[in-house]
């Protein structure tokens, strides 16, 4: 065999060699590609993945706190309401003594007193009434005297034992008072289902 034959033989063996060097070197370069593009792909799923819960949750704490915010404003709107129905009946309380009904409704209110106590009563009146309580009292068989302290009212009266252990409070006043926290509830139901059906 001549050098040139061994020559040509190591060179076609060289070129082979190199060739399947290359074409290994391919292969592993392909595969390393495709782990990338793998693991490129699998961190985009994970950072779209952490954005896409990012803003789910940002959108539940918005429309969370938009609910809350309009719950606040509804609870608002009808303490406000009720409030103002409560301030129109102060009103319209304020100017019954000056209704021609006034008398039979002190009269009412005046019986409700004394179905409570018994015995000598001390009554607590508006000055303006003093004389059409006394007109009332002379109808019945009770001994009273009407206290000398006028009552601090609209209309309406306070009664009570000598010693004072006993107070019937009837003023309207009063007993609007007494009537708020039910009708507060009435009011706020009225309101309520009002928003339901509209």
């Amino acid at each position: 065999m001549a050098l040139d034959d061994i020559l040509r033989a190591l060179e076609d063996n060289a070129e082979d060699r190199i060739e399947v060097i290359k074409q290994d070197a391919q292969q592993r370069v392909n595969e390393i590609i495709s782990e990338v593009e793998k693991e490129a792909s699998r961190s985009k799923r994970l950072r779209l993945k952490k954005v896409q819960d990012a803003i789910k949750s940002e959108c539940t704490g918005i429309v969370y706190s938009a609910s809350l915010k309009a719950k606040n404003e509804l609870i608002k709107a009808q303490e406000d309401t009720v409030e103002e129905a409560f301030r129109l009946a102060e009103q319209r309380l304020s100017g019954l003594h000056s209704n021609e009904e006034y008398p039979r409704v002190l009269e009412l209110l005046l019986d409700e007193c004394l179905e409570v106590l018994d015995g000598e009563v001390i009554i607590h009146v508006r000055q303006d009434d003093r004389t059409l309580v006394d007109g009332l009292m002379a109808d019945r068989k009770i001994s009273y005297s009407i206290s000398e302290t006028p009552l601090e009212a609209s209309g309406g009266l306070d009664v009570s034992s000598p010693d004072g252990e006993v107070i019937v409070r009837n003023s309207f006043e009063s007993r609007l008072s007494k009537a708020k926290e039910t009708l507060r509830l009435d009011i706020s139901n009225a309101l309520l289902g009002a928003e339901t059906n509209s």
